[in-house]
């Protein structure tokens, strides 16, 4: 079973929930925890775990050979995000707005569009008792997100039986390559005006990619009840509720498993895990 834990926004509380629900599970089964906000990855700091291996990843970019090239045009004409500039006496690539659709290497007339790579960033594996964490690093000044994204998820093994992957926030291109292959979705939202605008975004998306998802209502607090609201207005499950409580955010903060160090909020994440995984039973 492969859950994304998303959510509109950042800091709504989304990797607190993917750490702690991947700690939880490691201890009954083989987990993947897999950290796909590869702009800014984090999840290895709640683990002390050893990095097994670090792979590089690349992506292919256009090459010009002047040899056989006659500026014809058909390259520029067909390259949708203005990668190649055809002038009057060469081709200029920018490889930060290519999308590797190939689309240049397939209609060139002369075939003098060619292949080369450019590395884009690094797959981290690390490893202990029953958990495996995978994690993306994008290069520094590199924009290919989705593509990184895609590949961190082909390392990961069959062998483990849940997958959790932390999502990046917000409702874009690497959101939605996060989440599109989910076989539920948890979606983290805070109660504040800005929590309930972003959460209401992140719902149209899960629904147009038609995934299952359900809510967590993170930093809940007694005097706004808008989140619960909204989700009954829509017809939503909410999963659980995690109180505003400062020892809550410290531990967080120090990079700590909230259940280990705070014992008492294991049942507020067992209900969480326990209602997810009852979307597996009924699914199967």
């Amino acid at each position: 079973m492969r859950i994304a834990v998303a959510g509109g926004k950042g800091g709504t509380g989304k990797t607190l929930v993917a750490v702690t629900l991947a700690s939880l599970l490691s201890s009954r089964c083989e987990t993947a925890l897999v950290d796909l906000d590869v702009e800014e990855p984090n999840d290895h700091l709640y683990f002390d775990m050893p990095l097994r291996c670090r792979e590089e990843v690349y992506r292919i970019i256009p090459a010009i050979n002047d040899a056989f090239c006659d500026q014809c045009g058909v390259c520029g004409d067909v390259c949708a995000y203005n990668a190649l500039l055809v002038l009057s006496d060469r081709v200029l690539v920018f490889p930060e707005l290519c999308r590797s659709c190939r689309g240049c290497m397939l209609l060139c007339p002369k075939g003098a569009v060619g292949e080369a790579t450019q590395r884009i960033g690094s797959v981290e594996i690390r490893c202990d008792d029953g958990l495996t964490l995978y994690a993306g690093r994008l290069r520094i000044g590199e924009r290919s997100v989705p593509e990184l994204i895609r590949a961190v998820k082909t390392y990961v093994e069959h062998s483990q039986e849940i997958c959790i992957c932390d999502a990046p926030a917000g409702t874009a291109c690497a959101a939605v390559e996060a989440v599109r292959d989910a076989d539920y979705g948890i979606l983290v939202a805070e109660s504040t005006p800005f929590g309930l605008h972003d959460l209401d975004l992140m719902v149209r998306t899960m629904r147009q990619l038609r995934r299952p998802f359900g809510v967590v209502v993170n930093k809940a607090v007694a005097r706004d009840r808008s989140i619960q609201e909204y989700c009954i207005g829509q017809d939503i499950e909410i999963l659980g509720e995690l109180p505003w409580r400062e020892d809550i955010a410290r531990v967080s903060a120090r990079g700590e498993i909230v259940t280990d160090v705070l014992p008492d909020t294991v049942p507020l994440f067992e209900r969480i895990l326990g209602a997810v995984l009852k979307k597996e039973e009924v699914t199967a």
